[in-house]
């Protein structure tokens, strides 16, 4: 029997999701995610794309999420796009929970230079972020064993 995800009441990026956090001005909606500015921006342009359905974390995706996580990064691609110039460096992925403030999947996604402290920006390093390209070609990897 197949798992259905849902929206949860007490997770504040559900209540987002659901368009009922009204301080939160979405910069892209559609039916699988929305985006909006991080509130606590680690550069000038940071953007949070955030899937509409509960995923705790990306360790909790299976092959049915394949498609959303290339949905996230297209639409992530696109706002970054939108704001920067064409040869700015990006940066697009996932914090594990521990660096997380909500256990909700969402994406981030940063126009470089970061402008954070130096501590912030060691989340962002290759050896804790997870970069949203590797992540989608690792969940293909463990559903089709490729």
């Amino acid at each position: 029997m197949a798992t259905v995800r849902k929206l949860y009441l007490g997770c504040p990026y559900c209540n987002i999701a659901s368009g009922n956090e009204k301080d939160t001005v979405f910069v892209y909606d559609d039916s699988r995610v929305c985006a909006f500015r991080d509130p606590y921006p680690d550069s000038e342009n940071h953007f949070i794309v955030l899937s509409k359905i509960h995923i705790s974390d990306y360790n909790s995706l299976s092959e049915k999420d394949i498609s959303l996580l290339e949905h996230m990064r297209t639409v992530g691609i696109k706002l970054l796009d939108q704001v920067c110039e064409p040869n700015m460096p990006k940066r697009m992925g996932f914090l594990p929970n521990s660096f997380s403030r909500v256990n909700h999947l969402h994406m981030h996604c940063l126009a470089l230079p970061l402008t954070c402290n130096w501590v912030r920006r060691l989340v962002y390093s290759p050896l804790i972020f997870f970069d949203s390209k590797d992540l989608v070609e690792e969940v293909k990897e463990s559903c089709y064993n490729l």
